[in-house]
């Protein structure tokens, strides 16, 4: 009988894997387990067409009919045997020879807002599903947490036309993600749209008969609401691997290589993975669609022995669109680093590049895309003596 590679999570880094390593001409079978019932689906247009209406559903994946894979849709994995090399679900276990866990990431919660209807988390195509429902009411909409997600909320909301508050408890919106330049752009972008930005304010609570019906913040200010969406971050979905072995710290502690400590024949990538990067010298997990992607390759090259096998780095890329607007960023911004800008070469963006001391490290678009591109590809260039290895 021959044991099959086992990937855990149907998502954008679960499915690439699949994708990539048939490409390079892996012939084992393989068993996609996958939580979410139905094909799976591309996230990114959860925040923003979905919700808008543009979109009936999120864009397919992949055909997983092309791809000799073992689609088991509705299937959560419960725990993981690794003497026994069996992952544990629902319905009984699995036998593998290698494992990929991609189960990503969920919504972290905020107590302040628990026990009331009208309170919506966005992770998923169900929770996607439900919010636009709720935004054909045309509610007052207060959007908890200013990052990526929260901005793409309340861009969606905003272009229906309904009142939106941004409430965030920073003293500025993207606080971890950009410097003071760019989340000052962003909040400006957000205002001159009609959204109300509150920065360096706390949810305290929220009140309301069957249903939420006003916000209150750690000032003593209320607001009313008919619907809070609540985005302040991720936390890596891997309670199901306690106890089996794994080092769970932050997610799962990954090798340079994305193998997992603690087990052989065991990776992890995507929103779940923490691995040692190599170019920083310290853990990393990122939470990037472009990201995860770039794991799932790799690993497959290290299946497949025509890729890397020593360290994934990536130069890290995300994007948003919000108020009509595409937002870029590239490479890396943090305290260490200072920042510039200029106009983009077709005169109607902007490029903020990020320095550490002499040296451009990262840069952050406004419309600019043939500027980052090429921002991007000298980033890429640079590095390239890590970022071919991995890359395969």
């Amino acid at each position: 009988m021959r044991v099959p590679t086992v990937v855990v999570g149907g998502s954008v880094a679960g499915v690439r894997t699949v994708q990539a390593l048939r490409a390079r001409g892996y012939e084992e079978d393989i068993v996609l387990v996958d939580q979410e019932p139905g094909p799976p689906y591309d996230k990114p247009a959860l925040s923003k067409e979905i919700l808008t209406g543009a979109a009936a559903e999120p864009p397919a994946l992949a055909e997983l009919g092309d791809l000799a894979v073992d689609h088991r849709p509705g299937l959560a994995a419960t725990g993981l045997d690794l003497a026994a090399r069996r992952l544990v679900t629902g319905s009984g276990s699995i036998p593998f020879g290698r494992l990929v866990i991609a189960t990503g990431s969920r919504p972290r919660r905020l107590p302040a807002l628990e026990g009331r209807a009208g309170v919506h988390y966005l992770r998923t195509r169900a929770d996607a599903a439900s919010l636009r429902a709720e935004f054909t009411r045309r509610p007052r909409v207060v959007v908890v947490g200013g990052g990526f997600i929260g901005g793409e909320v309340a861009s969606s909301a905003r272009a229906l036309g309904l009142d939106v508050t941004i409430v965030e408890a920073a003293p500025r919106l993207l606080t971890r993600l950009m410097p003071l330049e760019v989340s000052d752009r962003v909040a400006r972008l957000h205002r001159d749209h009609g959204v109300r930005v509150l920065c360096g304010r706390s949810v305290t609570g929220c009140f309301g008969r069957d249903r939420v019906e006003t916000v209150e913040l750690g000032d003593g200010t209320r607001l009313d609401a008919d619907v809070v969406v609540a985005g302040i971050g991720t936390t890596p979905a891997t309670g199901w691997l306690s106890g089996s072995g794994l080092v769970l710290d932050d997610g799962v502690r990954c090798r340079p290589d994305l193998s997992a400590d603690g087990a052989d024949g065991v990776w992890a990538i995507g929103d779940c993975a923490r691995w040692f990067d190599v170019a920083s010298s310290r853990p990393v997990r990122l939470e990037h669609w472009t990201a995860a992607r770039e794991q799932a390759a790799f690993v497959a090259g290290a299946f497949t022995g025509d890729g890397a096998t020593t360290a994934f780095t990536t130069t890290g890329y995300v994007w948003s669109d919000q108020h009509g607007v595409r937002i870029q960023h590239v490479g890396r911004c943090d305290a260490a680093t200072t920042t510039s800008s200029s106009p983009a070469g077709d005169g109607r963006g902007l490029l903020f590049v990020h320095h550490d001391g002499d040296e451009p490290v990262g840069a952050t678009a406004f419309d600019a895309p043939r500027d980052l591109l090429a921002f991007r590809r000298r980033l890429t260039s640079a590095t390239a003596p890590i970022t071919e290895r991995t890359r395969g």
